[in-house]
């Protein structure tokens, strides 16, 4: 048994990331789905309800689903007490952290992956990347500037024939996680980015622990986010470039993951 915990604002979206996990994800155990749904769309409300439960139905998985009609105003503090309801809820030694938004790519063995965790207990945290990786990992945690300064060098393993590269920072993106771990954030009450938060803290609960990416250096997204502003990325990305030019004199490499 692995449990999936999904977070979702209410958004039809959550149909194509079920859909593309049921056919690109492959394994042999059985899912307990585990969904908190913050209602910042109430007209979709009953759509999705009756989605989960025919999902529920047909694929024979037992889907729990948490709904907060009154999430809080601070985006932040709403998506930190979503995920941290969700890790309190995990039953499981690992679980799948996926939320409403994410396309599947490519087939991805998760047997492997599982038992790549069971063996080696250091391995905390296996995600899959959204955009080519690259052989650097920004560290967002600590400045939202996107210079050369903040990009720290990624490495590249092989553990029992799985192809991974180490990286510094957790992340949200879809992801097989140690449970032991995560439970240190369950019922998070803070007003900040969650995801930052848990970067923050990550090595005080988890000190020999290691975090990975799925795949090699150069092997291209294996996501793919569906509710991502591209408009505000390319705002993100033309002010690292002019920042890059302004501090070094050149053009810089777009590093991320």
């Amino acid at each position: 048994m692995l449990d999936i915990i999904v977070t979702s604002s209410c958004r039809k979206i959550i149909v194509k990331t079920f859909e593309s996990f049921f056919e690109k994800i492959k394994y042999s155990g059985e899912f307990h789905i585990k969904v908190n749904i913050d209602v910042l769309n109430p007209k979709n409300l009953s759509f999705i309800k009756n989605y989960l439960y025919e999902l529920g139905r047909l694929r024979e998985i037992k889907i729990d689903v948490h709904i907060n009609a009154n999430p809080a105003k601070n985006w932040y503090e709403a998506h930190a007490l979503a995920i941290g309801y969700l890790f309190s809820r995990i039953e499981t030694p690992f679980y799948f952290h996926l939320e409403d938004d994410w396309l599947f790519l490519k087939k991805i063995d998760l047997d492997s992956i599982v038992r790549l965790m069971e063996k080696y207990s250091f391995i905390d945290h296996i995600r899959f990347s959204r955009r080519q990786i690259g052989e650097k990992t920004r560290l967002y945690h600590l400045s939202d500037e996107i210079t050369e300064e903040y990009l720290t060098p990624n490495i590249e393993v092989v553990i029992d024939g799985i192809s991974l590269v180490q990286i510094p920072t957790w992340s949200f993106n879809p992801h097989l996680g140690r449970t032991s771990v995560i439970k240190n954030f369950a019922n998070l009450q803070i007003s900040e980015n969650p995801e930052k938060y848990i970067c923050h803290k990550y090595q005080e609960v988890s000190e020999n622990g290691k975090i990975y990416i799925y795949g090699k250096i150069g092997d291209r997204a294996i996501i793919k986010d569906l509710g991502r502003n591209k408009i505000r990325q390319k705002i993100r990305k033309t002010r690292y470039i002019i920042s890059s030019i302004i501090r070094h004199g050149k053009y810089p490499e777009y590093f991320g993951t």
